[in-house]
């Protein structure tokens, strides 16, 4: 494709008239209407951001300068051709990060008008120590020689790495935000490995299935288990999260809201002396189908929480009367 400079490109690359498309080979295009094989730009990945996929494209720029002359008949007319240079740069297709009815990764890349060509990405995805969502693959790249071996082809693993929070606040639904605005987010359809879960375990376990293609082109289904490992926690307001540890020593953390479970605290079974459960709700209030069971040892010598956490349950528990453990 012609530019005068690589920058046009980016300026455009919202308004141009075709249809982008991701191929099993992991290479981005954008080919022109009514073109069937003439592709305008071609692509490799290089990252994700939160509402962008970055690629690299190469282009032929037009230079305004020093025109060439071909032949004397042309020179005689006047006729000049200007001088071409490639170039490679990066380019950002804005858009939106999110899954697609099969947990695959799909990327909506806007064209503006309100328009859309969705690329999907038919592998298969992971989640990382970082409690990061990684996807990896494999492209083709052409390694230029000498002699006999001037060009070839060989193939290189790659991986994108998304950045962003957890977040439950739908039942049974685990997600990932990817943007600020959080237009771009994975939500994950899948269930919670257990209903019940241990506070002193310290994890949130939930079950995903996809289903992909393999880099030669088969099928298969993969049940993932995202474990999400980290810490619970009682703030000074009794205000309940999980603190996940995530790359270069930083933190994040789920935030839920609770609710007692008055009916565990009816019939004391299965439940040890020291243990309390409560039913895990959004921000908002709302029910997500999952329990989290409770010790003491969560307060970490905490005095002033641990009481005030008793007082709360204390109350609670009056109010149905029945009696708390603690």
């Amino acid at each position: 494709m012609k530019y005068k400079k690589l920058s046009d490109l980016q300026k455009d690359i919202e308004t141009l008239d075709g249809k982008w498309e991701l191929s099993p080979e992991h290479e981005v295009s954008c080919r022109e209407r009514g073109l069937d094989k003439e592709a305008t730009i071609k692509g490799s990945l290089v990252a994700a951001e939160p509402d962008a996929l970055v690629v690299s494209v190469t282009v032929q720029e037009e230079l305004d300068s020093n025109p060439q002359w071909i032949g004397t008949a042309s020179a005689r007319a006047g006729r000049s051709r200007p001088i071409r240079r490639t170039v490679t740069g990066l380019v950002k297709l804005s858009g939106r990060w999110e899954l697609d009815e099969k947990n695959r990764i799909a990327f909506s890349v806007k064209r503006g008008l309100g328009k859309y060509d969705t690329l999907t990405f038919q592998g298969a995805w992971e989640v990382n120590d970082n409690h990061e969502v990684v996807y990896s693959f494999e492209s083709k790249q052409v390694l230029e020689g000498r002699g006999k071996k001037r060009r070839r082809v060989t193939r290189v693993s790659q991986e994108l790495v998304f950045k962003g929070e957890w977040d439950i606040s739908e039942k049974n639904c685990l997600t990932y935000l990817i943007g600020v605005d959080n237009d771009s987010a994975f939500r994950f359809r899948g269930t919670f490995e257990t209903q019940s879960i241990l506070a002193k375990e310290g994890e949130i376990r939930y079950q995903a299935g996809i289903e992909y293609k393999t880099s030669r082109g088969a099928k298969r289904r993969l049940k993932q288990t995202i474990v999400l490992f980290g810490k619970w926690k009682l703030s000074d307001d009794l205000a309940l999260s999980l603190e996940l540890e995530c790359a270069n020593g930083k933190r994040s953390e789920i935030r839920v809201g609770t609710e007692f479970n008055l009916k565990k605290l009816q019939e004391r079974l299965p439940l040890l002396p020291d243990e309390v459960t409560v039913n895990l709700t959004s921000t908002e209030g709302d029910p997500l189908g999952v329990e989290l069971v409770l010790t003491k040892d969560l307060f970490d010598g905490n005095a002033q929480t641990f009481v005030r956490f008793r007082e709360s349950l204390k109350e609670t528990a009056v109010e149905a009367g029945v009696k708390i453990p603690w």
